[in-house]
């Protein structure tokens, strides 16, 4: 969700003294120059789509833990050094893993029968090592370079039938995968960042109560100026008119040209109703336009922004659930 101002300093003092990572070297930036490649919003690789099927699967046509449509099938190329691996997660369809060039994976497995395993991936098969792999769906998985050197890189491809989704993606955190596989609790603590140590509180401690039930028009809560030509009204939530845990609305008012500003969620969803105006929303690599009456639905992690067009200003709600935490939002620099 856009950026809230009352939360901006707590945000900016937090980001201000984290050191930034390294950016890649040597080959590995060559390559992700070549293919115009941009890290995984959460996981951390580099990809680049290379394929999106332009048919779907009906939901009905699919096992019921998918519940909606599905692309047929996806393909992207994915780079990974020491420093942007591929942190723990695990998805609701096989992944086949192909590995192209550069230095050896190790792709670290915990499978839902209790087994941890290390995986090494790479081109030469006489020495142990697997050009293709096949991860299960339900398996939680990590991978980063076997070299541990700055240098270190590994360029590969992962093919997807039925295609990936967001929706499908679920991260892994280290406390409770370390507590269930303590004989991989090292390479666990590699494969997860600082962010993703334990999953976010239950909502139901946390403060304030639900209010008593009330009935008000947005007009009723006061403006803030997030930036220029950005206005918002906090009308349900944390720090909302109605204080809830459990959802979050909000009213946004953009002049015209004005955007949001890119950023994702790690674990909250969120959906935007369009309800006067015109403009562009972006939603991981899509661009769309919105106009009254459009529904955007983003699933946790992935990437989005909303601009007005330049000769129109736009308001829409946006609602996410839980309730907006500033520890689950994650601004994304242009």
């Amino acid at each position: 969700m856009p950026l809230r101002p009352a939360l901006f300093a707590t945000l900016l003092a937090a980001v201000s003294f984290v050191p930034l990572p390294a950016a890649p070297v040597g080959p590995a930036a060559k390559l992700i120059a070549h293919f115009g490649m941009e890290l995984i919003p959460g996981e951390g690789a580099w990809f680049k789509v290379t394929y999106n099927s332009a048919e779907r699967i009906p939901a009905a046509a699919l096992p019921p833990r998918y519940g909606t449509p599905r692309l047929v099938g996806t393909s992207i190329y994915a780079l990974i050094t020491r420093e942007d691996f591929s942190a723990m997660h695990r998805l609701k369809t096989d992944e086949i893993w192909h590995f192209y060039q550069g230095d050896p994976i190790e792709l670290l497995l915990l499978h839902p029968d209790g087994r941890g395993e290390v995986v090494t991936l790479g081109s030469d098969p006489l020495a142990g090592q697997q050009p293709q792999y096949t991860v299960k769906a339900g398996t939680w998985m990590g991978a980063r370079p076997a070299k541990a050197t700055p240098e270190a890189y590994a360029l590969f491809g992962c093919t997807m039938a039925p295609g990936f989704d967001y929706a499908d993606y679920e991260p892994g955190y280290r406390e409770p995968l370390q507590k269930q596989f303590p004989a991989q609790a090292a390479l666990i603590g590699a494969l997860t960042r600082n962010e993703f140590i334990a999953p976010p509180a239950e909502s139901a401690p946390m403060t304030p109560a639900p209010t008593q039930p009330t009935v008000f028009l947005p007009t009723a809560v006061a403006p803030i100026t997030v930036s220029p030509g950005v206005e918002l009204r906090e009308l349900v939530g944390l720090v909302g008119y109605a204080k809830t845990t459990r959802t979050s609305v909000a009213h946004f008012a953009l002049a015209p040209g004005k955007t949001t500003g890119l950023s994702y969620m790690k674990t909250g969803e969120e959906y935007f109703l369009v309800t006067k105006g015109r403009g562009t929303v972006v939603v991981g690599d899509v661009t769309a336009p919105v106009e009254p009456g459009t529904i955007v639905f983003l699933a946790p992690t992935v990437r989005h922004s909303i601009t007005a067009a330049p000769d129109s200003p736009l308001e829409f709600y946006a609602v996410s659930t839980p309730a907006f935490s500033p520890d689950d939002y994650v601004p994304v620099k242009d």
